[in-house]
């Protein structure tokens, strides 16, 4: 099964301990969700065959989701099927 990956806007915290809390997610058509937990964080892969990536885990209107931030081009991303 292939994947594309789609970039996405996503407002941050940066927190004082270090690392990085996403809060809003901005899709293509300019809609916002509000992220309403993070429920993990962790160094994975993507589908797409992007390296270095950090996958979190969300709950987005109780729906469970997966962004993704790409450390070496700094850019966040989610994946669709295509």
């Amino acid at each position: 099964m292939a994947y594309e990956k789609i970039q996405i806007a996503m407002t941050v915290q940066f927190l004082k301990e270090g690392g990085i809390k996403p809060l809003l997610i901005g899709w293509l058509d300019g809609e916002e969700y509000p992220i309403d937990k993070i429920l993990a964080r962790e160094n994975k892969p993507s589908k797409t065959g992007v390296i270095l990536v950090e996958r979190f885990t969300v709950s987005i209107d109780g729906q469970i989701r997966y962004v993704y931030y790409d450390k070496e081009k700094e850019v966040w991303f989610v994946e669709r099927k295509v």
